[in-house]
């Protein structure tokens, strides 16, 4: 029987490490502690050749103001937030090169 109890303590420390760390990645898009610059994104697109308001809109999967506050670099917090955030990765018609940012930045650490 003092066999047993250490094998089950292990298994319930396996547990709640796993669930600690899934809770921990998605808070890397949740939390506040990753923010992702939106003059890159606007660098980004420009270079990937999205000229027009309406093409950048488009390949981000934003409306054309949330777009356009991303290209302007004029957000109030220099930053994107995080429903932003996952609604661009969300579009599977955003270009390599912003989910790279995104992705990078999720990433670093603090």
């Amino acid at each position: 029987m003092d066999e047993e109890a250490p094998s089950v303590t292990k298994n319930k420390a396996k547990r709640v490490a796993a669930r600690l760390a899934a809770v921990q990645s998605e808070e890397l898009v949740n939390s506040g502690g990753r923010k992702i610059p939106i003059h890159l994104i606007a660098d980004a697109l420009i270079r990937g050749g999205y000229n027009s308001l309406d093409d950048q809109a488009k390949a981000l999967g934003l409306n054309r103001s949330t777009a356009w506050t991303i290209m302007k670099a004029r957000h109030k917090l220099g930053h994107l937030n995080n429903k932003t955030v996952r609604s661009i990765l969300a579009n599977p018609d955003t270009p390599v090169s912003v989910r790279v940012i995104i992705r990078t930045m999720l990433d670093r650490k603090h």
